[in-house]
């Protein structure tokens, strides 16, 4: 048994030896036909210039000469495709005019109120007074600042509410939420604005301007698409539309009280994102007189990456808080939620509520305190791109009065009827990347698409068949190359000819071997004149010098060599 078994470890070792010798002679020829591959491709090859480096019998100067002047060119391809490969990469697409600007669809723009108290201190301490302070009109005064500063709640102020919270019943507090508590302090629409007219014409300001809670605060908005309650935000119906033959294209409205005015595109999410343009106060008239400028982006820009276009179709990508379309301020609102959400493990209770995610209490108040700076940060929201349909309002003209008591207000109207619309459209797409990177490789090296297929097929599929086709010719060759004895290396300082003398049964190489003319042989007079020519010049040439003409001997001293030298290269001689 343990013969047997020896025997079979044996017959198993000498298996897997068989196996491996039989995998290495296959790579041995596999290399031999990758480069009898080469050789064939470069004699055979389109490829301008290629030939000639590696043809027989080309002297080395001219395959070096060939081979720079290749070089050149596919260096110079390679580098002007790599400059139109950045430009496609960075710069694609082109803006421009667009003069069909009598169809498009004028909306107004979404115009915020916000005061600077955003809470009724009578209905803050009534709400206190009733719950958290039990009828103890002490604790009231006490607790009542608390939800004065949840109206105006965000990332700034977030520590000077925890700090006013701490003394208030934390089971009382959290009876409700955090925005709940906000919402039974927060300033009506009614002790906010006063009057309203749009397109000239009287409306009922609370009708139309929207309560939203955001890091802004309590704020009322016009044409916004979404409003805000305790519970979630809901959108808005349709916007305000204006035409051009409406009789004014203004919004006119007077606060109660000193407030921030915000004007921006009704396709956005209001949020700490925007700056005001207006700081208006008592007794003040304020004109503004805003132009807009949209661009939109075409449909053939959607074949080019996000990166190259550098912006977002609205349908393109979903967000998951913001599901209805895709902005640039919904994105990042987002991007601060999420962070928020992974920090803190809860929502800010200014931000849209989410169903699966608990709102902030004022426990969570210090976390949200303490990352403020990650969670407001915008290097970590490099992913939001600017939306490629993005209307702007720019304020051309800005009048403030500011001793005007009788008459105060702030009118935001259109200056012009918007004219001006952009279009971006695709300048440099793969089609035109295609044609170009054809041409120039076509220009300087001759290369195209099927060049491409064929240097696939004489490295792949045509090696791999003259191995399992032609393997027994691939062996002979390679026994043939390594039997080959190396070439002899003389170290003699001495010239030589093309071959060595000592066998002399073995002809010179590339030298013909000239017999003396016989008797009966008939002379071509041709060749005589030639050759008598040739010896005219030759003599000629030799009275140029004031030495004679001496023939080097080539290391043919003796008399008997000299002769069969003579006798080898008597027809190179004049």
């Amino acid at each position: 048994m343990p013969e047997e078994k020896s025997m079979s470890n044996g017959n198993q070792s000498d298996s897997t030896l068989t196996r491996r010798q039989k995998l290495l002679s296959t790579l041995v020829i596999f290399r031999r036909s990758l480069i009898y591959q080469t050789k064939e491709f470069f004699q055979n090859s389109t490829l301008h210039g290629v030939r000639y480096i590696a043809e027989t019998g080309r002297p080395i100067g001219e395959k070096f000469m060939w081979f720079c002047f290749t070089s050149i060119g596919a260096v110079t391809a390679l580098v002007i495709i790599m400059s139109l490969w950045e430009k496609f990469q960075t710069n694609p697409t082109i803006t421009g005019l667009d003069t069909d600007f009598h169809n498009q669809n004028v909306v107004f723009p979404t115009t915020v109120v916000c005061p600077e108290a955003g809470f009724d201190f009578d209905k803050a301490y009534e709400t206190v007074y009733k719950t958290l302070a039990n009828y103890d009109p002490s604790k009231a005064a006490l607790f009542a600042p608390f939800l004065n500063l949840l109206t105006t709640l965000n990332f700034e102020n977030i520590k000077d509410a925890q700090t006013f919270g701490e003394p208030i019943p934390q089971e009382q507090l959290m009876e409700h939420t955090i925005r709940d508590w906000a919402f039974r302090a927060h300033i009506s629409c009614e002790n906010t604005l006063v009057s309203c007219k749009y397109r000239d014409e009287e409306i009922p300001c609370c009708a139309h301007f929207e309560p939203i809670y955001t890091e802004h605060g309590f704020c009322y908005a016009f044409n916004s698409r979404f409003k805000s309650t305790e519970t979630e935000d809901i959108k808005t119906g349709a916007p305000h539309d204006l035409y051009e033959t409406d009789k004014k294209w203004a919004l006119f409205f007077v606060p109660n009280s000193t407030a921030r005015i915000f004007i921006f595109s009704n396709e956005e999410y209001f949020g700490s994102d925007f700056n005001a343009q207006i700081d208006w106060s008592e007794s003040q008239l304020v004109e503004v007189r805003i132009s807009k400028k949209n661009t939109y982006t075409t449909d053939d820009a959607r074949q080019l990456s996000i990166g190259q276009r550098k912006c977002i179709f609205s349908d393109e990508v979903k967000l998951n808080y913001f599901p209805d379309a895709y902005t640039f301020s919904s994105c990042m609102k987002q991007c601060r939620m999420n962070k928020a959400i992974k920090l803190c493990k809860c929502n800010p209770p200014f931000y849209k509520p989410i169903s699966n995610v608990p709102m902030c209490s004022i426990k969570d108040f210090g976390c949200l305190n303490d990352f403020k700076m990650n969670i407001t940060n915008i290097k970590d929201c490099l992913q939001c791109e600017l939306s490629c349909s993005k209307t702007v309002f720019n304020i051309d003209k800005l009048i403030k009065i500011v001793d005007r008591p009788e008459s105060p207000g702030v009118l935001v109207e259109f200056l012009t009827w918007p004219i001006i619309r952009y279009k971006r459209e695709v300048l440099f797409g793969w089609v035109d990347l295609l044609v170009s990177f054809g041409g120039i490789a076509s220009l300087f090296l001759g290369f195209s698409l099927l060049s491409g297929v064929e240097i696939i097929y004489f490295f792949t599929l045509r090696a791999c068949c003259m191995v399992y086709k032609n393997r027994q010719e691939l062996y002979e060759i390679e026994e043939r190359i390594r039997h080959e004895p190396p070439p002899a290396i003389d170290l003699q300082l001495k010239l030589k000819s093309h071959s060595n003398f000592m066998n002399d049964s073995i002809p010179t190489s590339a030298v013909l071997q000239v017999k003396p003319v016989a008797e009966g042989d008939v002379v071509n007079h041709s060749w005589t004149r030639q050759r008598k020519n040739e010896k005219d010049y030759f003599n000629y040439s030799k009275g140029l010098y004031r030495t004679p003409k001496v023939l080097p001997e080539h290391g043919y001293s003796n008399s008997t060599t000299k002769e069969k030298w003579l006798h080898d290269h008597s027809q190179y001689l004049p």
